[in-house]
């Protein structure tokens, strides 16, 4: 989880927080989760934008690659829910996703038929390998106690006996396995009522984990003419012949299976079995769950082949009605037993999209300590890998041109690649493509083409997040180019107001800010932060007369952010008397080395910290220690540009050194001003007031002159350490 800056608790620095962090975890992804506001993003972070990236979550890129982008838009957060009074706070894109609560652990009543129409229903999650066989036990009785009533030509007290023979096996079976009481065989005469009798033998077989019985009691009921037995006879046989092959595979402490322990035959035949069911009974009513169990039989045996073709078929066809698991779960299920799996090599991969999903991940630069695991994709292999992408070649042109522009720095070569106009309707992968045409354009130093495509895409937007993904990069490319203005002229098409805000913080000069903090057709959070970061900046920026005039904007009844620049002069909690900020603007305008001016000036600062970036000039964390070499190659972030507001970043450090330079300074504001250099450096010996840090023998001298010069100053009697 990253660490994120002591902030002031207020709108604006809980504004800041939400639109540089957002925390999460996900199993593919190193521990980062840096979140930069940024489309273009090439490591790992916990945030994801709706396009096809290396930067991804592997699961997301799965779903936008292979599900319809209308149904995978409604596995998305949907920002419409975000409260009017919240969405200053939240840039919306890169959007965090929770993948965390896959695994239904709960008592849904499973699905009589065997079918996914509760696909949340445990007994519908075999292909997860999550819980034991016992969970589908309530739905086995209530489907052999239908087809009991269904089938006909069996006596009223033998279909009684019978279905009291099936209720006994759930009392003494389950757990599976674990139970010894020994379940009796109901005494029926009927053809067919011995036939369901027989069933039974297998089920009770099948509960015990006796699963050679089961299989042979199984596969006689599939040659019953009574067609739920047949049917059911011989799924069953293909979950009893699976059951066997993974037995002694897995242990309490490692989910991972052993594979040498894998009982093959078994294995093979449970593979024989699904697939002869699905052909016999290609809408049979355990179709849904057999192709589950076929990802797992694949998974099981280490076929990494038929797995990609597995799961690319399950995503690409997914629905509630024909997936076993919810397609969130479906993705998870792909991340853990297939992507990230010890075995997986891509050249065994055929499943296009599949294979896309890893080409992305390796495309990815790596973030982690762990190389062991690494193999970036190199061009040569990307386009060895043409033929498997014969039924795809816009996907295989998409690949390359991201190689081109994330890797291979290489903008003309991809622009090649990508189509000219964007596909109608535009989904997620239409999306993709242009908006990697827009970066290649930009990285060729095409900014204003760039510029008139985000414009062109934005009313195109039908799908979740892809609006508001258009109007960041929008935001940024005008940022970028200086024309921070444009992002709020009246016919602006950035509507967000968290990405206007974060360019009010960071770009905006003063007269964008005055008119901002004027603008009524504007909501009242948005003039707020354009006021606070006008004020703050004027006043720690020497703009003082500006600051005055300004400070009549604050209305009488200001937002909290506020009242600090309008409220009276008062001690602090050291007794020390500061002045209003009005006429601390006012003393350093008449005087910029007053002495009095300059302390009240950093106390304010000290008393009201500013929202996290209006501090410094913005430079993104993942810069700050990048050598220039490798950040002429790091992508634009919204905010990242230098302010437009003149004049430097204010830090508390000058002021005390400049009264503690004042052999003139009224003692009583000298001595406090000791006091507090002092004290930036408590109680970790870290510098908290900004500037270099000064070396302690230097502290130690300010503090002896404190002790020395000002004895009777309340700060020198109250000082006892300089840290």
């Amino acid at each position: 989880m990253p660490k994120t800056p002591l902030l002031h608790r207020n709108l604006f620095a809980a504004l800041a927080a939400s639109l540089l962090w957002i925390p999460g975890a996900h199993a593919s992804s190193d521990d980062s989760c840096n979140v930069p506001a940024t489309l273009r993003q090439n490591t790992y972070s916990c945030g994801n934008v709706p396009m096809l990236s290396p930067a991804n979550d592997t699961r997301v890129n799965a779903m936008l690659l292979m599900v319809d982008s209308g149904k995978v838009a409604q596995v998305f957060p949907d920002p419409k829910t975000i409260p009017a009074k919240d969405r200053i706070n939240q840039i919306i894109v890169p959007f965090p996703m929770d993948f965390s609560g896959w695994i239904d652990i709960g008592q849904k009543q499973p699905d009589k038929t065997g079918a996914a129409s509760d696909t949340d229903a445990p007994s519908n999650q075999y292909a997860d390998g999550e819980g034991s066989i016992c969970r589908s036990m309530t739905a086995g009785t209530d489907a052999f106690n239908d087809a009991l009533d269904a089938a006909g030509g069996i006596p009223t007290d033998e279909a009684t006996r019978l279905s009291t023979a099936r209720a006994d096996i759930a009392h003494k079976t389950c757990p599976a396995g674990g139970a010894s009481a020994a379940w009796t065989r109901p005494a029926v005469k009927s053809p067919l009522g011995q036939q369901f009798a027989a069933y039974l033998d297998g089920t009770n077989a099948f509960y015990r984990a006796d699963f050679a019985t089961a299989t042979k009691a199984f596969a006689n009921a599939s040659h019953s003419a009574n067609p739920w037995l047949k049917e059911t006879g011989l799924y069953m046989a293909g979950r009893a012949q699976l059951n066997a092959a993974q037995a002694n595979v897995f242990d309490s402490d490692n989910p991972t299976p052993s594979r040498a322990r894998v009982a093959k035959v078994s294995l093979d035949a449970a593979n024989t079995v699904f697939r002869t069911y699905l052909k016999v009974y290609p809408q049979g009513r355990y179709a849904v769950s057999a192709t589950g169990l076929l990802r797992r039989v694949a998974w099981l045996g280490g076929n990494v082949t038929q797995q990609a073709d597995l799961y690319g078929n399950a995503l690409a066809r997914w629905s509630p009605k024909t997936s076993n698991v919810p397609l969130m779960q479906l993705a998870n299920e792909l991340d853990s037993k297939l992507l990230f799996g010890s075995e997986l090599d891509a050249r065994q991969i055929q499943s296009p999209t599949v294979l896309a999903t890893v080409d992305l991940l390796r495309m990815r630069t790596s973030n982690s300590s762990d190389t062991s695991r690494d193999k970036p994709l190199t061009l040569d292999e990307l386009q060895a890998q043409k033929p498997r992408f014969a039924s795809t070649p816009a996907l295989h042109d998409y690949l390359l041109a991201t190689w081109y522009v994330q890797v291979g720095h290489k903008p003309d070569a991809a622009l090649e690649l990508l189509p000219q106009t964007p596909a109608a309707p535009l989904d997620y992968f239409g999306l993709s493509q242009q908006a990697l045409r827009a970066f290649a354009l930009e990285d060729s130093g095409q900014t204003d083409k760039a510029r008139q495509l985000w414009r062109d895409l934005i009313p195109l937007a039908k799908f979740r997040f892809q609006r508001e993904a258009l109007e960041l990069a929008l935001a940024i490319n005008l940022e970028q180019a200086g024309l921070v203005n444009d992002v709020f002229a009246d016919d602006s098409l950035v509507q967000n107001a968290a990405i206007r805000a974060v360019l009010l913080q960071r770009s905006a000069n003063a007269d964008l800010l005055r008119a901002q903090a004027q603008n009524q057709a504007t909501g009242g959070a948005l003039r707020d932060t354009a006021l606070y970061t006008l004020l703050y900046k004027e006043l720690t920026r020497s703009h003082y007369a500006e600051f005055i005039a300004d400070a009549a904007l604050v209305s009488g009844t200001p937002a909290d952010p506020l009242k600090p620049f309008t409220a009276p002069g008062a001690k602090n909690e050291d007794g020390y008397a500061c002045l209003s900020a009005h006429d601390i603007a006012t003393a350093l305008q008449q005087n910029p080395g007053d002495a009095k001016g300059l302390n009240c000036l950093a106390d304010f600062v000290r008393l009201h910290p500013p929202a996290f970036g209006l501090e410094n000039d913005p430079v993104p964390p993942w810069m700050r220690n990048a050598s220039a070499a490798s950040t002429s190659r790091i992508p634009p972030t919204l905010g990242a540009s230098p302010s437009q507001f003149t004049g430097k970043p204010y830090e508390r450090m000058s002021s005390y050194v400049t009264v503690m330079a004042d052999a003139q300074a009224n003692p009583n504001d000298r001595a406090y001003a000791f006091y507090r250099a002092i004290k930036c450096y408590a109680p970790t010996g870290s510098n908290e007031c900004g500037g270099k840090d000064v070396p302690k023998n230097t502290r130690k001298r300010w503090y002896d002159t404190l002790k020395a010069t000002y004895p009777g100053s309340p700060w020198a009697q109250k000082l006892r350490y300089y840290w």
